[in-house]
C-alpha cells in the first residue's frame, strides 16, 4: 500500500470551533455570569417567533437583541399573552453576551408597563 504525505500546517486532527461555540449544548454559554439591568423602549417584538426576542433601543440610542425564553416558559410566565406593543418602556434583568461587539441578552426578567414577567425563576438574583 503506498504511503500518501500529509501537507499542510497540521497533520492531526483538529476542532474547528473553540469549546463554547455552537457546540456548546448549554443555553447560557453565551452569556455572561453577572446579571445586568437595561432600560429602554420596544421597537419590535418576536414572541411567537421561532427564537422568541425582543428589539429595543436604549436611552442611549443603542439598539439590543432581548432573548426570551423558550415558547413554554414564555407561556408559563404570561409573556405570550402580554398587551407590549413598539414603543412601550421595558426593563430587562438577564445576562449580556460575552461577544465583543454584539448587543444582545439573555432575559431573566422582563418588567413591561407595571408587569413582572420572571422568565427563568430559578436564576440566582433572577428575582431583584
Amino acid at each position: 500500500m503506498p504511503h500518501i504525505p500529509c501537507f499542510g500546517i497540521s497533520t492531526t486532527p483538529t476542532r474547528l470551533f473553540a469549546p463554547d461555540d455552537a457546540l456548546s449544548s448549554d443555553r447560557w454559554s453565551d452569556f455572561e455570569d453577572d446579571l445586568t439591568r437595561l432600560d429602554a423602549t420596544i421597537t419590535d417584538i418576536n414572541i411567537l417567533g421561532s427564537d422568541p426576542t425582543l428589539q429595543v433601543r436604549a436611552s442611549d440610542g443603542v439598539n439590543w437583541t432581548i432573548e426570551l425564553g423558550c415558547h413554554s416558559r414564555n407561556r408559563e410566565s404570561g409573556l405570550e399573552d402580554a398587551p407590549a406593543i413598539p414603543g412601550d418602556p421595558v426593563s430587562v434583568v438577564g445576562r449580556r453576551t460575552h461577544h465583543f461587539g454584539e448587543n444582545r441578552i439573555k432575559a431573566v426578567k422582563l418588567t413591561i408597563g407595571d408587569r413582572d414577567y420572571q422568565l427563568y425563576p430559578e436564576e440566582p438574583n433572577g428575582a431583584s
